[in-house]
């Protein structure tokens, strides 16, 4: 069992059968859902790494919180995801944009990128904790 972020929560955790080289990532990653930044203390950075320790497990099989169980690439994709969302949230915050004006355009921009992913709603929540813990 591993003690990570804060990421989705402050205390996120995941579970790992080594011998199975099956993951439980809980909320970390799933497949095709947007991740809910879902308390104050959710940080992208934390995020980030605590996928890097889920990857460095080498899972065969990743079972999220909610929809179908995948391979190792669920956690590659919520990098992506993340790491592309916190570096449009720092270019828009850098042309002066406020949090609510970054957070609204980049829901629709996520949105489209990501069209058949669960709950994009959660993109304005996540871009504006991004919004905030970046300087």
């Amino acid at each position: 069992m591993l003690r990570l972020g804060p990421a989705h929560t402050r205390g996120d955790t995941a579970v790992f059968v080594e011998n199975e080289g099956v993951l439980f990532a809980g909320d970390l990653a799933m497949k095709q859902l947007f991740p809910a930044f879902a308390t104050p203390q959710s940080r992208v950075a934390s995020w980030l790494t605590s996928l890097d320790a889920l990857d460095a497990l080498r899972p065969t099989q990743v079972i999220g919180a909610h929809y179908d169980k995948g391979d190792a690439a669920k956690i590659s994709t919520y990098r992506t995801f993340l790491t592309a969302l916190r570096d449009r949230v720092a270019e828009m915050k850098k042309q002066g944009k406020s949090a609510d004006e970054t957070a609204l355009t980049l829901r629709t921009e996520f949105h489209n990128k990501y069209p058949d992913w669960d709950q994009p709603l959660r993109i304005h929540a996540a871009a504006t904790a991004i919004y905030h813990e970046i300087l």
